[in-house]
């Protein structure tokens, strides 16, 4: 009650300015740290004891997975750092082990020349009745390969959640084969009885389910199946187990096949849960579930890979604790955080996920923000939520707001017209990067590789947009392995260029070599490069650029002026594709990862251009290329040769 009190007394008396954090305060969240950089060296089962708060209310437990990489020893046979499942098991005593989370591995080979991590953080206070206290956990690496690093650490944010859970029972849980004529899935997935415990007005079946291994037919990774949800015998659902946007992975590139899609899961990403809410088929506290997998078998039974790794849990809550309750969930942009790279940096409109975590419908809410010492701005939101959906806001854009300013603040307000009756969730703060800072005039340098849709077009087009997200220029229609210039003059302000991809393998990617390589860059009116964009890019890339009068304006943030392509190469010819802010000598060393020189040139006088770096006489292996040019300049890049 003390701080709910105060901190509406601080809202009375000192205005905006008494906000909230975005975090709870020092002593309100309790960090346990369950592995530290633990080098991934083996496959199997990783397991510790974790000594968990015994008591205490948390509104929110986050479970933080930061991956990384660490240095092989020379001569390590399995030390891919490729796409492997991990899954993040909780062991508690007279209870089932339940899966708390499920990450996909990246294809990360070149993570360490980049001295690159990634925090997969996930929200687990589903399993608040089960983290307490001495707990075992497992981690478990599914995969042959290794090279990763791990730390994985709880946060327990104190506070009263949108409603409590009160139990998490397992219903199906194991690695099941696909397409055995003896060993049926359905089998596995027969009409279980679940019950919901005393004091429960909700109960959810929650699934991780990932397709793995590759028959004949490519099943399971490769191959598109549903399955079909029967309640006490009636059908109520039909869920497609497909992830269709590998493409637009936040943790890209990658040196593998990443942009394939693939059964519900994708390399370099979390695994989403499944949900349906059983509540109405439980009737008196229990009922049947009972969950049919699309029919599939294989004809040759010496050939049975296929399988899926799957675990479907009961979650039974209590009732709701507010019924006037809107929540911030995060901070889309504009942010520094990289699982919401693809969206950033911006300097026009912000973008936030606005939660229901009131039992009344969420209809309308006041949300107010602003950018640095900028003056606050209100936005009224009008919709409808039902209690626990959310939904992502794009707020009125404010370029001007953005010069020079580095912290972004919103919090909401009024849902439904009402007092809040939670103000622990009310507020977010993030930090962010400015954008490039572009002259009014440039030109759009686009080469298009050899992939066609329908009609024999290129698969690749570009569009620019202003602030409101009115398009101002485009190029849609091109024709494949062609060169375009188009010359843009706009008004000061802050724009969008975004690069579409259908093929959804970008502009050149090592996997489709008889597309070729395209290439996209920015040239100022005398040529000098601005900005280039890796031909890696999936689906789409953006740049968000704001621009001035000044015609000689530079980057106000440094872009890539070395660009390798394809890697992995399968042939071991690679493209250097180099965009320097000077004409000048560059020379190029390739070492092996043990520091043996194995090839060196000079490239005379390059500025933007293209050169290839033919290492086909090199065996397979990881290479380090390194590219010197003048003023200290100095370009590094991990190299693959399958």
């Amino acid at each position: 009650m003390g701080k709910r009190l105060l901190l509406f007394l601080a809202l009375l008396l000192g205005g905006l300015a008494a906000l909230p954090a975005a975090r709870a305060a020092t002593g309100d969240t309790t960090r346990v740290l369950l592995f530290s950089n633990r080098p991934l060296t083996r496959y199997g089962n990783y397991d510790t004891t974790a000594t968990l708060p015994a008591a205490g209310r948390y509104r929110k437990i986050l479970l933080h997975y930061v991956l990384g990489r660490y240095a092989c020893p020379p001569g390590t046979q399995y030390c891919g750092s490729w796409d492997y499942t991990t899954r993040v098991l909780l062991m508690p005593p007279a209870n089932d082990t339940v899966e708390l989370a499920r990450i996909i591995t990246p294809y990360a080979t070149d993570w360490l020349a980049q001295n690159r991590r990634h925090d997969f953080v996930q929200d687990v206070t589903d399993y608040a009745p089960l983290l307490k206290g001495q707990r075992g956990l497992r981690f478990l690496y599914d995969g042959y390969s290794w090279g990763f690093t791990l730390t994985l650490y709880l946060e327990f944010i104190e506070g009263v959640p949108p409603q409590d859970a009160l139990a998490v029972k397992n219903v199906y849980d194991g690695n099941f084969v696909y397409g055995s004529a003896t060993d049926l899935l359905e089998s596995h997935l027969s009409a279980k009885t679940v019950t919901a415990p005393a004091g429960s007005s909700r109960t959810l079946l929650k699934s991780f389910i990932t397709g793995h291994g590759a028959d004949v037919r490519n099943c399971a990774e490769f191959c598109r199946k549903n399955y079909t949800l029967k309640l006490n015998g009636t059908a109520v659902a039909t869920t497609d187990l497909w992830r269709a946007d590998c493409g637009l992975n936040p943790v890209s590139p990658q040196t593998g096949t990443w942009v394939y899609n693939r059964s519900n899961w994708c390399p370099g990403s979390a695994v989403a849960p499944l949900y349906h809410d059983i509540t109405a088929g439980l009737s008196g506290g229990a009922g049947t579930v009972d969950i049919d997998m699309a029919n599939y078998l294989i004809s040759n039974q010496n050939n049975v890979s296929a399988r899926w790794i799957w675990q479907t849990q009961a979650v039974s809550y209590s009732a709701p604790n507010f019924t006037a309750d809107a929540a911030l969930e995060r901070i889309i942009a504009p942010s520094t955080d990289p699982n919401f790279r693809r969206d950033n940096p911006i300097c026009d409109a912000p973008r936030v996920t606005l939660r229901n975590t009131g039992s009344a419908p969420l209809t309308a809410a006041t949300i107010r923000y602003r950018v640095g010492s900028s003056p606050w701005r209100t936005y009224q939101w009008t919709g409808s939520l039902a209690f626990l959906a959310q939904t992502d806001v794009t707020l009125p854009p404010v370029p001007a707001d953005f010069a020079g300013q580095s912290v972004f603040k919103v919090y909401v307000m009024t849902p439904n017209g009402q007092p809040d009756q939670n103000h622990y969730n009310d507020t977010l703060s993030t930090r962010f990067t400015p954008v490039s800072v572009l002259p009014p005039s440039f030109v759009v340098n686009m080469t298009t590789n050899g992939s066609t849709i329908a009609g024999g077009l290129s698969q690749t087009s570009w569009t620019v947009t202003d602030a409101n997200g009115q398009p101002v220029a485009s190029r849609t229609g091109a024709l494949p392995s062609t060169a375009y210039a188009d010359t843009l003059r706009l008004a000061p302000g802050c724009y969008t260029l975004s690069i579409n991809d259908t093929g959804c393998d970008g502009l050149a990617w090592w996997a489709n070599p008889n597309a070729g390589n395209g290439s996209m860059r920015l040239l100022g009116l005398n040529n000098a490069v601005l900005s280039t964009i890796s031909g890696d890019f999936g689906c789409q890339a953006q740049l968000r650029f704001s621009v001035t009068q000044a015609l000689a304006a530079a980057p106000a943030r440094a872009l890539a002026a070395l660009d390798v392509y394809p890697n992995p190469a399968q042939d071991g010819r690679f493209t250097l594709d180099l965009n320097l802010p000077a004409r000048q000598d560059v020379r190029v060393q390739v070492r092996s990862v043990t520091g043996q020189l194995v090839h060196q040139t000079t490239l005379a006088q390059v500025q933007a251009a293209k050169r290839p770096l033919d290492l086909h006489r090199l065996p397979a292996g990881v290479y380090l290329l390194e590219c010197r040019g003048q003023n200290g300049l100095q370009l590094h890049r991990r190299l693959l040769i399958p």
